[in-house]
């Protein structure tokens, strides 16, 4: 479980990067452009996490691991984001969440 990475400033979509640090199978507005991380593209069957700091994503997935819920691991990790990127989080800040739960 790793954080989704944005694309660099110095990169454009019409410039794309080597083929071992692109979006292979993803088309669209992220094609062309590098990725940090080997987890991008994983496919998971559990749960994942995507936030700005990869120390606040794996803060998330401990919860989960201790069978904490999402929500519990996403706010968590919310949390950790408002005090590691102060600059972007805050009153009015967001968070969008998509939980599946095939019981209900």
């Amino acid at each position: 479980i790793a954080p989704s990475s944005s694309p660099s400033s110095s990169s454009s979509p019409s410039s794309p990067s080597s083929p071992s640090t692109t979006i292979e199978t993803c088309r669209g507005s992220l094609e062309g452009y590098p990725v940090s991380g080997s987890s991008v593209l994983g496919k998971y069957s559990q749960a994942a996490i995507a936030v700005e700091n990869i120390d606040c994503s794996r803060i998330g997935r401990q919860i989960l691991e201790r069978n904490g819920t999402a929500v519990d691991a996403i706010i968590a990790a919310a949390i950790c984001n408002g005090v590691m990127n102060a600059h972007s989080m805050g009153i009015g800040g967001g968070c969008v969440m998509v939980i599946y739960s095939k019981y209900d």
